[in-house]
């Protein structure tokens, strides 16, 4: 029986970097309001952060703000085709998602979170209309990759 899962999203994030004792600072110009982006993408995210706000665990507060949506969980084991679901929903908001990074210093990614089990795989492959979104927005694509051996 196949354990391996996988959920797939697309966050716009304040760029920034990792520094010593500190850990992710966001760069200058990179604030912005989730609420605004939700206003000008009309789609409701499923996580947001703003800079500055408490931290929902209670220690400090957040030094970025994210925007996050279009979460995909199926198939479970096909994170390419997790992927082509996004870019076909964010696919007419290509001039919104380029305006949004002239206005603000932003990160724009897919991300997929695979929890593989026993060596199992999901599949990990991007066709040309992903990578064409991704080309045409500045989009990244990241593997957020947990392994677990149950025998």
């Amino acid at each position: 029986m196949r354990k391996t899962v996988c959920f797939s999203y697309f966050s716009i994030c304040s760029s920034g970097e990792i520094k010593n004792n500190i850990g992710f600072v966001a760069n200058e110009n990179s604030s912005f309001d989730p609420d605004y982006i939700t206003a000008k993408l009309g789609i409701e995210p499923f996580d947001t952060k703003k800079i500055g706000t408490p931290r929902k665990n209670g220690h400090g507060q957040y030094p970025f703000s994210e925007w996050t949506c279009c979460k995909q969980c199926e198939p479970a084991s096909d994170a390419e085709e997790q992927c082509r679901k996004i870019v076909r929903e964010l696919h007419h908001l290509i001039p919104e998602l380029q305006a949004i990074k002239k206005e603000y210093n932003v990160d724009f990614s897919i991300i997929i979170v695979p929890h593989i089990y026993n060596e199992e795989s999901p599949i990990l492959c991007f066709d040309s209309e992903i990578i064409e979104f991704c080309y045409h927005t500045g989009t990244e694509i990241g593997v957020d990759m947990s392994i677990y051996d149950t025998k």
